[in-house]
């Protein structure tokens, strides 16, 4: 069994998370992307998260970059903003041509997002 110390070890933060995210990304967005963090959520609510990975990030992330985390001072909305995102989202006539059903996944499988959303 291992012991809690290697468990540990090998366990990412959420700003390890963020970091990793953003560096998987082009190099000339993410400035962009370390300024514009965006809680939301449920888990978002959590008293002082905000303040508290920012601060971890500015500690963790290069040195150029201008780290900005943004949430919502309403909690509802916060809480709900993902749901509300998605719903604008799926509204969008160019995400519409996205779609697929079930029955087209099942038929041409996990490739078929591939070339369904390139």
């Amino acid at each position: 069994m291992e012991s809690f110390a290697e468990t540990a070890s090998s366990v990412r933060g959420l700003p390890q998370m963020v970091i990793e995210s953003i560096n998987k990304c082009d190099v000339d967005i993410r400035r962009e992307l370390f300024s514009s963090i965006l809680l939301s959520g449920g888990t978002a609510s959590m008293q002082q998260l905000k303040e508290r990975l920012e601060k971890d990030l500015l500690e963790e992330s290069p040195q150029a970059a201008r780290v900005k985390v943004l949430a919502s001072g309403n909690a509802t909305e916060r809480r709900f903003s993902v749901w509300i995102g998605g719903s604008i989202l799926a509204s969008l006539g160019s995400f519409q041509q996205m779609w697929f059903s079930k029955s087209e996944y099942d038929e041409h499988g996990a490739s078929y997002i591939q070339r369904k959303c390139p």
